[in-house]
Parts: structure tokens; C-alpha cells; sequence
């Protein structure tokens, strides 16, 4: 289930998945991921959910909301504080590429601990075949994970 959060004017679509271990599959923790800020309501089916919530996997959906909720608000302040200056291009970008049925999704990290949590999560996920992290410096994986055959 998507939530909508207004914060500052803006709006942030919110998504809270549930992931399960193998290992323990009676325990349910939640993960978060956001959209960019948008200003119309209208525009909010057409806004992915671009950002993953770095942080560790909660055990109440509850909680998981609330922590989304508090991460975009001092993220976006912080965001927003830095508006005016100009960002640094030599900035290491990870990003994670998640393979499944034939297609390819490619998510941006400035962390590298926030990509590999994202890549753990995402080899959880039933359809994922293969998950890559990789960086704008080097052609080279960093990591990668395949399903077993």
C-alpha cells in the first residue's frame, strides 16, 4: 500500500514492503522506499519509487511508516538547505542492478552501506535472478549475487 506524505509543500510517495528470510520465514520485518517530492497530486501515479530508506529492517509496519515519514522530513530539510550550492561532480554514485525475467532495474546510492542493504534486500525478492552493485569510477561489479540453479 502506498502512503502520501506532505512535508514543506511537497509531496512523497511512500511504500513499505514486507521481506522475509528464508532462514526464518515466521518473521516479518519492512523496508521503506520513496519517491521524489512532487507538488501535485495529480502527478503521484507517475512517481516511482526512486529512493530507497537506508536504515535496518523494522518489525512493525508501524514503525517502518513512521521511520520513512522522519527520514524524508530531515533528508528534504536538508535537501532543501543545500539547494543553492552546487553539488559535487566527482561524487561516487553506487548503483544497484536488479535483473529479473529479462529486464533490468538500475537504483542510485550515495552509500555504499545503503546500496549493499538494497542489494540484500532485492536478492530476497522471488524474481530477482541476479543483483549487481556497481560505481561511476570502475567498469568493474563490486558485488554480485545470482539465484542458485
Amino acid at each position: 500500500m502506498s502512503h502520501v506524505l506532505n512535508h514543506d509543500g511537497h509531496y512523497f510517495r511512500v511504500d513499505i514492503a514486507e521481506i522475509t528470510k528464508s532462514t526464518n520465514p515466521d518473521k516479518t520485518e519492512y523496508i521503506s522506499w520513496c519517491s521524489d517530492a512532487f507538488e501535485d497530486l495529480n502527478d503521484m501515479p507517475s512517481q516511482p519509487f526512486s529512493r530507497f530508506i537506508g536504515g535496518p529492517p523494522l518489525s512493525v509496519y508501524a514503525e517502518a511508516r513512521r521511520y520513512a515519514f522522519d527520514w524524508i522530513k530531515i533528508n528534504w530539510d536538508a535537501h532543501s538547505k543545500r539547494a543553492d550550492t552546487v553539488p559535487d561532480a566527482a561524487a561516487v554514485i553506487y548503483t544497484v542492478w536488479i535483473f529479473k525475467r529479462g529486464i533490468s532495474l538500475g537504483y542510485d546510492f550515495e552509500e555504499f552501506a545503503d546500496a549493499k542493504m538494497f542489494a540484500t534486500a532485492a536478492e530476497k525478492c522471488v524474481e530477482s535472478e541476479k543483483v549487481v552493485i556497481t560505481n561511476n569510477e570502475s567498469p568493474q561489479y563490486l558485488t554480485v549475487w545470482e539465484k542458485p540453479t
